[in-house]
């Protein structure tokens, strides 16, 4: 499903969740970028979620950390791993052999013996990576002896030195708190199993899940949302049949981290996980509803996927021209209609809609915190002073 909105974008949204937390067993979630779906908690079946930030513990409540113990291999990798490094392969080789040593070391502490035959690098166990950083350490000034007093670099010796600064680099970022925070909490072998129930659980007004991710840097936003995508659809596919329940994951300002153009190995990642779920999900009771003022830059194989459209009005003419080769041909110049609908107003076209339908939007009972602020009422008001001494000494 795809909601395609450029004016009044968030009180649609707010409008069908709104709509659907009526329902007794609604499963979904929703990425909230900016926090500006925060006022929507109110609604019943609802819960709000943060990423943590700098500050938070996982002691705090309502608050979402996502260690790194459960990204992926390659998505731990695009993370850490420079590829223009000479020593990128040797690099990769010493980080995958300790991940599984550590893992299989926690495996055997919690005498785990299924698991511990079964399991693989990617697997969600919890590891220390303060350990994994001292066998790189040491693995960086190796000195092998067995062919003179006087000893050799080891084969690994001098080749981890960049590696190990991005590691401890990645440690010390505040921003990362949600990732790399090590304490004993998030470093227990059931801790995965809260996780997974604040994602998908529903009931005990736990239907919707707003996740505010306000304060994940941007540079690593497509792997993180990708992350928790794919630990949806992953566990909805492990899932015995007849105990699925269908989940939807709502991507609001989908342009952001599932792109048309891909700059970078982190952005990858995150997208391969938004492509699968957009491909398989539906067999599994996965779906993606895809939110975006910016079609444009939204990736073209999740949108070909989508079997609903909500397009409210567009005028920039690339924008125009993704909406057209989307909707079926027989609709004529249905969509001739985009750069005139009138705010509020949209075309719904697909498998939900029994004709092409223009419609007006329900203003919703809880408005999202989107409104754009009126620079000229603001700037024609008598303010005594600048709030700005107040904002920077608090």
């Amino acid at each position: 499903m795809l909601e395609e909105l450029a004016h009044g974008k968030s009180w649609t949204v707010a409008n069908v969740l709104e709509k659907a937390t009526k329902l007794k067993s609604i499963n979904s979630v929703i990425f909230d970028l900016h926090g500006e779906y925060k006022p929507l908690a109110k609604l019943e079946n609802t819960t709000l979620l943060k990423i943590a930030g700098p500050s938070d513990k996982p002691t705090d409540e309502n608050v979402m950390f996502l260690p790194y113990w459960l990204l992926s291999y390659e998505e731990i990798e695009s993370m850490l791993l420079d590829r223009s490094d000479n020593n990128a392969p040797n690099q990769s080789r010493a980080l995958f052999d300790l991940i599984i040593k550590y893992k299989k070391e926690k495996l055997e502490e919690e005498d785990q013996q299924d698991v511990l035959n079964n399991f693989t690098v990617e697997s969600p166990i919890p590891y220390k990576i303060s350990d994994v950083l001292t066998s790189l350490q040491e693995l960086d000034t190796e000195r092998d002896y067995s062919s003179s007093k006087a000893g050799r670099d080891g084969p690994l010796a001098k080749k981890l030195t960049r590696f190990i600064q991005r590691l401890k680099s990645k440690q010390a970022d505040k921003r990362l708190n949600f990732i790399f925070n090590s304490e004993d909490e998030l470093l227990q072998y059931d801790w995965f199993i809260s996780l997974i129930k604040n994602l998908l659980d529903f009931g005990n007004n736990k239907g919707l899940k707003i996740i505010d991710f306000s304060e994940v840097p941007s540079d690593i936003l497509p792997l993180i949302t990708g992350l928790i995508g794919r630990l949806i659809f992953s566990i909805q596919q492990w899932m015995e049949v007849e105990k699925r329940h269908p989940i939807a994951i709502f991507c609001d300002e989908a342009h952001l981290y599932i792109p048309a153009n891909l700059k970078g190995g982190i952005e990858e990642k995150g997208l391969q996980n938004f492509e699968r779920i957009a491909k398989e999900g539906r067999k599994y009771g996965v779906s993606l509803v895809v939110i975006s003022q910016r079609p444009s830059d939204v990736n073209k194989t999740i949108l070909s996927q989508c079997g609903n459209f909500v397009a409210m009005r567009l005028t920039n003419p690339d924008d125009q021209n993704v909406i057209k080769k989307l909707f079926p041909d027989n609709l004529g110049g249905f969509s001739d209609m985009l750069p005139i609908l009138d705010v509020g107003e949209a075309l719904i076209v697909g498998d939900a809609c029994l004709l092409p339908s223009r419609v007006i939007i329900d203003k919703p009972i809880i408005q999202p915190d989107s409104a754009t602020v009126n620079f000229w009422d603001e700037w024609s008001k008598n303010k005594a002073e600048s709030e700005l001494n107040k904002q920077l000494n608090h």
